[in-house]
């Protein structure tokens, strides 16, 4: 495929998703969330598609490909556990905040205005590096698929989501994430068939065992518990889901359609993850690429794939971009959708920016996930009684306080890749004791400084 086409088939993508949100009518409050109205069908497929962004193509291959089984398993649960958070929390959160938009809100009801813009701070944290990271997939992605300029591609995909966004906001994400989703299935159904015709079974299973699949050892596992805690944590202030919690018609199409979403998103990282590790056991040298450089990758493939990537990107972003906007204009400076279009701008020229300087994804992840398992647990623990932010803020500092001491202290900076503030282990992969120390410690605080203050 030249490079004309190939900047053609992204092109008509994006603009076909354009076209489709072009007669969408959009109130000032639709720019942040639905009034109620949304059923287990469309809501599931917009979990789903806000969720599944180009990061599956280059995330889970990179788990795979420096880790072992459990890493691999324990990444493909990581996606499904924030729904199970929300099957169990989003009913709750939604009644106590009716008029909501954002888990910051909900906070501000229950803490103050001050946890509230901590909160606000973490989610605009982890949904930034979310958002760094999928741009960041398209400089590994596209290249490699047709040869052409991955910042391209990341100024072409800030665009045409800008156009419609500034428009109308979230109404427009969550509508596009209906055909996003169903052609996210479809197309990842085909890539897999193409994949399967490619290659054996019998040379699947030898090759992802030679890979790491198969085994078990007690670091992976470690790392894997690491991911698990890091992710969900992690997810549960990324304001895209909780902009649909809210938007759900009763408690019914929240629980069902995390259920759906969450079966989804398990299955598709962990047929990914495997396609890593077959990746590492050919010998590929590229973890981020350890998937997508099995195939062989013909005009009508590379065509697939390039439909596919824009959509996957196109509903992620959106959904960050929107989500964060909504979050700093409802929750820091209080202001409205004129102001969200601003930041909106301003957030996709710094994110395309930094997605430059990123020479691992999955690192990117793991520095806000920190931020968010210190700040987890007093988040949800005053559920049913109002306090004030003393009560959040204290185990938040203590706590993240504590996990960068413990890797100052405690870890070797010449060995461990990450250093003190990307937290991994000696292998690259997620380090638990330090995701441990910040989460034991929030909640050891929390407990003792209720208890201390009743």
């Amino acid at each position: 495929m030249n490079n004309f086409l190939a900047y053609g088939v992204v092109l008509i993508t994006l603009l076909l998703i354009y076209l489709r949100t072009r007669k969408i009518q959009s109130s000032d409050s639709e720019y942040f969330v639905l009034n109620k109205t949304e059923g287990v069908f469309g809501l599931s497929l917009s979990f789903y598609a806000s969720g599944m962004g180009l990061w599956i193509l280059t995330s889970p291959a990179e788990v795979a490909w420096y880790g072992l089984g459990f890493d691999i398993y324990g990444y493909a649960l990581s996606a499904a556990t924030p729904f199970i958070l929300i099957y169990f929390f989003g009913p709750k959160i939604a009644s106590l905040t009716p008029d909501g938009a954002t888990l910051p809100q909900f906070i501000e009801k229950r803490y103050g205005s001050s946890a509230q813009k901590v909160v606000s701070i973490v989610a605009v944290l982890y949904m930034t590096a979310f958002l760094i990271a999928e741009f960041a997939s398209i400089n590994f992605i596209f290249p490699e698929i047709a040869k052409i300029s991955g910042l391209t591609i990341s100024v072409f995909v800030g665009f045409f989501t800008f156009l419609y966004l500034s428009k109308s906001g979230f109404k427009a994400s969550y509508i596009t994430d209906r055909f996003q989703g169903l052609g996210i299935i479809a197309l990842l159904s085909v890539l897999f068939a193409i994949w399967f015709s490619q290659n054996s079974i019998s040379d699947l299973i030898a090759y992802s065992q030679l890979g790491g699949i198969n085994s078990f050892e007690t670091f992976s596992f470690k790392s894997a518990l690491a991911v698990v805690v890091a992710v969900t944590a992690a997810e549960v202030f990324s304001q895209g889901y909780w902009q649909r919690t809210f938007s759900a018609e009763n408690t019914k199409s929240i629980k069902s359609a995390s259920v759906y979403a969450g079966l989804g998103c398990f299955i598709t990282v962990l047929l990914l993850g495997i396609a890593g590790a077959v990746g590492a056991g050919k010998g590929i040298e590229n973890p981020t690429l350890s998937f997508i450089q099995q195939l062989e990758l013909s005009t009508p493939m590379s065509f697939l794939l390039l439909v596919l990537c824009t959509l996957l990107v196109a509903s992620s972003v959106d959904t960050l971009e929107n989500a964060i906007s909504s979050t700093i204009s409802l929750d820091l400076v209080k202001k409205g959708a004129i102001e969200a279009r601003f930041i909106t701008a301003g957030i996709v020229v710094f994110s395309i920016f930094c997605s430059v300087y990123v020479s691992n994804i999955f690192n990117v992840f793991l520095v806000a996930d920190l931020f968010a398992v210190c700040l987890v647990f007093p988040t949800f623990y005053k559920l049913k009684n109002k306090s004030t932010g003393s009560y959040l803020l204290i185990p938040f500092l203590i706590s993240l306080t504590s996990a960068y001491s413990y890797r100052f202290i405690f870890i070797d900076m010449e060995i461990n890749p990450g250093g003190v503030f990307i937290p991994t282990d000696l292998y690259g992969l997620a380090d638990l004791n330090t995701f441990l120390v910040g989460l034991v410690t929030s909640i050891l605080v929390t407990v003792a400084y209720n208890k201390i203050t009743k």
